[in-house]
């Protein structure tokens, strides 16, 4: 396999992951009646106002990671050098609020916790490395 080639699959790996993350959420959340992403954003917020408040820009910054991935994955799947620099800049805000780039590992049946989180912690891992793959044969 080529450069190229090679190059356009991760991209494309990974911005799959990043719609499959967002399709997982939105199909779960029509799945339980309520409105994908306003109804958990609502909800976070009411709680941090019953535990007296102080972390509402949490909340925010958690829906602005989550948006972010329709940007990260379109400009990955698209093969921009941008969408390399902004999937690099999230990482550290999939960790804080447990957002895998591995997206599939969220249908795995009653996964332990230490497994689910060093699965967290392995994809990101491959992540961060082919994201440094692709920024070392930019153009």
């Amino acid at each position: 396999m080529n450069l190229i080639k090679s190059k356009r699959s991760v991209g494309w790996f990974w911005g799959a992951m990043d719609a499959f993350y967002i399709c997982f959420v939105v199909f779960s959340s029509l799945r339980r009646g309520v409105t994908p992403f306003l109804s958990d954003l609502n909800a976070a917020l009411a709680n941090m106002e019953r535990w007296g408040g102080g972390l509402e820009l949490m909340v925010w910054m958690g829906l602005i990671a989550q948006a972010s991935l329709v940007v990260s994955g379109t400009l990955l799947c698209l093969g921009k050098l941008s969408g390399v620099y902004l999937a690099g800049v999230q990482t550290p805000f999939r960790f804080v609020f447990v957002i895998p780039s591995l997206s599939v590992i969220l249908v795995l049946p009653d996964t332990r916790a230490w497994i689910w989180l060093s699965l967290l912690c392995a994809s990101e891992g491959a992540k961060v490395w082919s994201l440094w793959w692709l920024w070392r044969r930019r153009e």
